[in-house]
């Protein structure tokens, strides 16, 4: 046993002695931005000119846009990257203007989300205590005392207005719409995957949002092309992935327009390579990486989901092998569900969180419900995965939790 344990600290470090061919592998991370965004210029230009006037006349205008596109089509990345300049070129007049990123899929909750914008003007605020309302007024207040204004965005809003309704949302594109509070101060991005809250908002709400709308397009195989390339350039060194395995990336990629799936595969290649010696990234490597990959499969999304949404993806991965129909019945998931808490040592969840969870994963888009009525037995729910092959969803999610 003892020599087995020197065995394996030996292969850790052997590995870890090994050269790598990565210059810096955080450039192909989602979280990060880069200065130029590539295909996205008419787009930058344009948010500017909306947002031009919230610095030309601080105080007297707001401004509401929203932000749609599919997946992988650069949404968060523009927001942050205009949030970032945006700010920069307000202080350089002299305008005390800051940016806030709240990404809802994490940060849902009307009290999570007005907590998270407060702590970023107040650090040592207090964790509890404080109702909604306290945090909104203390917002309010904090913003006139310091002369400040405020541009939020809302990322992937959806998960916040499935968890709290549409009131914070409500009331911050109202802040200056009081007599007694006449000065603009906050202005709001919206993102989100379609305009789905449409049906929740007034209609002058309704009306000032869908005149700033921008959409963005799936990208191209070319313009996935120029994104990787620029990508790969930051992230190895010189030399290291060979044309053909960029021009691949982007062919595979191209069919649903996603450059994060690019880079993830691209990544995950890299390290294919660096495991099997080889100094170079080929098309070998895309090729290992794509059979073990999914587009629909998000380390993001995977990675932001409960151990019990991962059980029951499981579940639901492991109820859909073999079966002829393109839905399951939730019956059959709950049993392969229990069976994997007693497993992993976890207390099961009731039924009605458990119907929670299917609709955190059908908001993420991995799965499709269906409610059907079965007479006298009432509702029965109904489960199918959207796109994604069971085997390879129930190995990632296996390795996340590992």
């Amino acid at each position: 046993m003892k020599n087995s344990y020197y065995d394996g600290i030996d292969i850790i470090e052997d590995e870890l002695r090994q050269p790598t061919l990565f210059k810096d592998e955080s450039k192909l991370s989602i979280d990060y931005v880069p200065s130029y965004l590539p295909h996205r210029e008419n787009e930058l230009r344009l948010l500017a000119r909306m947002f031009s006037d919230v610095l030309s006349q601080p105080g007297k205008l707001s401004q509401k846009v929203i932000i749609t596109g599919s997946i992988g089509t650069g949404k968060t990345a523009i927001a942050k990257l205009f949030g970032e300049h945006f700010t920069n070129y307000g202080k350089k007049r002299n305008i005390n203007l800051h940016y806030i990123h709240i990404n809802c899929r994490v940060i849902r909750t009307d009290y999570m989300i007005l907590k998270t914008i407060v702590k970023h003007f107040i650090p040592g605020l207090p964790d509890r205590g404080l109702s909604p309302d306290e945090l909104f007024e203390m917002l309010l207040f904090t913003l006139e005392n310091n002369d400040a204004y405020l541009l939020i965005t809302l990322d992937e809003v959806d998960f916040a207005i499935k968890k709290s309704g549409v009131d914070l949302i409500y009331r911050l594109t109202r802040v200056g719409d009081s007599k007694l509070n006449p000065i603009q101060r906050i202005s709001l991005i919206f993102i989100l995957r379609e305009t789905m809250f449409s049906q929740f908002l007034d209609l002058s709400t309704l009306s000032s949002l869908q005149r700033n709308l921008i959409h963005l397009k799936k990208y191209t195989a070319e313009q996935l092309y120029d994104i990787i390339s620029l990508r790969v350039k930051e992230a190895f060194f010189d030399g290291v992935v060979t044309e053909n395995a960029i021009r691949l990336t982007a062919d595979l990629a191209a069919e649903w327009g996603d450059a994060r799936y690019a880079l993830e595969l691209i990544w995950r290649a890299g390290k294919y390579a660096e495991f099997k010696r080889s100094s170079v990234v080929d098309v070998s490597h895309i090729r290992q990486a794509q059979s073990e990959l999914h587009p629909f499969v998000s380390r993001e999304v995977l990675f932001s989901l409960s151990r019990h949404h991962l059980l029951l993806l499981i579940s639901i991965a492991r109820a859909s092998r073999g079966e002829q129909q393109l839905y399951v019945p939730f019956k059959k998931i709950k049993q392969i569900y229990l069976t994997l808490c007693e497993e992993y040592g976890l207390s099961a969840r009731k039924n009605t969180q458990l119907w929670e969870y299917l609709k955190d994963l059908e908001l993420n888009g991995i799965i499709a419900l269906r409610t059907t009525q079965k007479g006298k037995r009432g509702r029965s729910t109904l489960v199918s995965l959207e796109n994604i092959p069971s085997d390879i969803l129930e190995r990632e999610v296996t390795n996340i939790l590992k």
